[in-house]
């Protein structure tokens, strides 16, 4: 049987964060292994449970969702990233791109949506 893909979500706001540990939950193939309130605790869970991927918000206490990217980027690079997030201009998204991340998915879209971009990512689907 095949490993499950290993997530940590970042996301500062407790009841959206639970909603998505129990979208993600009821994937077979994926599990969540850590969560985070802050780019500091995303970094920590990361380093501690070295994840396939990180679900990343970016407006987040303490430190930035994109903070974070750049500090997990740095000293990990074969976890990926995907951002979910409200920001839809092209400053935050060019300047996550820059940081490196894999995926970025609007808050505002389908749990299909973020399903999808998982499989993208887990090389389920081609680009």
């Amino acid at each position: 049987m095949k490993k499950p893909f290993s997530i940590v979500i970042a996301q500062d706001h407790t009841i959206l964060r639970e909603g998505l540990n129990t979208i993600l939950s009821s994937q077979p193939d994926l599990k969540v292994v850590g969560e985070a309130v802050d780019g500091l605790e995303a970094i920590r869970c990361v380093q501690n449970h070295s994840p396939d991927l990180v679900l990343m918000d970016l407006s987040m206490p303490r430190m930035t969702g994109l903070d974070a990217i750049k500090e997990i980027k740095r000293v990990v690079l074969q976890t990926k990233i995907i951002v979910l997030t409200v920001h839809r201009t092209e400053e935050y998204i060019l300047s996550t791109l820059k940081a490196g991340v894999d995926g970025y998915v609007l808050k505002e879209a389908e749990s299909t949506e973020l399903l999808t971009a998982l499989a993208f990512e887990k090389g389920l689907i081609d680009q």
